[in-house]
């Protein structure tokens, strides 16, 4: 059922003078989310929300540096004009020699802006989710939503993460790829970055809860640590798959194939996977353990110090 743009303004306009029960009942007949239907004017869930922006923005501004030298590294490696080592060696000694330069450089500002956007988008959805889960705890008999609601940040995390790393892929590949290349991204390498998205963000906000209970069930380990071996191994163990996915999509872009048969052009690909495959995979690695990895668990330690704070 589609919804009018007036029956959104006043679903969004009485939500704070409705009970949650009422809030849950026109969310569920207008097909909304039930995160979406939470009242979000309180101030404490205001300065919530401010903290989540201003730690995903601090917390990527200290990564997105090694980030882009990683992954102009790997676009340069697809396309044949420099190694891993020599792409990155460049990049910082260029980066040491003009650090305003490259704090101002396009490069450097898309990699901040993906990872500020993902976490940002994580962080607040989380915080509202929380804060609608506190209110039903608070009401009786009130029905659950969380695997709605944690497929709700899965997905919203990763159309904002794939719809800004997209544009990012596309102006890497143009400035830092094959020369000879067609100026159009195909369709195809689109595809596969975003189904390199899709596992990435999965194995950074999601696999590694269902991993910390794992560990807490299996070991004697506390639920941070386990939470934290579980944020740096899970990223990092996808990239066996994910590194490949975009190499795959780099190899499209730079190497078209138009001129072979497609079992010929498949052979051909294959065999640019199987010679790349360890140097891709180990700069994915490289380049993930700071993104989500470290990024992830200083994200967690900062947001729970604010919100400490808050509560003293």
């Amino acid at each position: 059922m589609s919804m009018e743009k007036n029956d959104v303004e006043q679903l969004f306009a009485t939500s704070s003078s409705l009970s949650l029960t009422e809030r849950d009942r026109h969310a569920t007949i207008h097909n909304i989310p039930p995160f979406l239907g939470t009242n979000i004017s309180s101030s404490e869930l205001i300065m919530k929300l401010t903290g989540d922006v201003v730690v995903a923005f601090g917390v990527t501004l200290g990564i997105a540096p090694f980030m882009s030298v990683i992954d102009k590294s790997i676009v340069q490696r697809a396309a044949g004009t420099h190694t891993i080592v020599e792409s990155a060696c460049s990049s910082v000694t260029s980066m040491l020699q003009n650090p305003k330069t490259f704090v101002k450089s396009p490069a450097f500002l898309m990699m901040w802006g993906v990872y500020a956007a993902t976490y940002t988008t994580a962080n607040c959805l989380k915080t509202v989710l929380e804060h609608q889960e506190n209110n039903v705890r608070n009401e009786k008999n009130q029905p659950s939503h969380a695997g709605v609601n944690k497929f709700g940040i899965f997905a919203f995390t990763t159309a904002v993460n794939s719809a800004t790393t997209m544009m990012k892929d596309q102006f890497y590949a143009k400035h830092f790829g094959s020369k000879t290349s067609s100026s159009k991204v195909p369709f195809i390498s689109f595809a596969l970055w975003g189904l390199r998205d899709c596992l990435v963000i999965g194995s950074a906000f999601i696999l590694p809860e269902y991993v910390c209970q794992i560990l807490k069930q299996r070991t004697d380990l506390e639920h941070v640590t386990a939470l934290q071996i579980s944020q740096l191994t899970c990223p990092v163990a996808t990239q066996v798959i994910a590194g490949p996915i975009q190499l795959l999509g780099l190899d499209f872009y730079n190497r078209p194939l138009a001129d072979l048969s497609y079992k010929a052009a498949t052979i051909e690909r294959i065999k640019f996977q199987c010679a790349n495959f360890g140097s891709i995979v180990g700069a994915r690695i490289a380049r993930i353990a700071p993104a989500y990895g470290i990024g992830g668990v200083g994200n967690t330690y900062f947001r729970e110090k604010w919100r400490n704070y808050l509560d003293s």
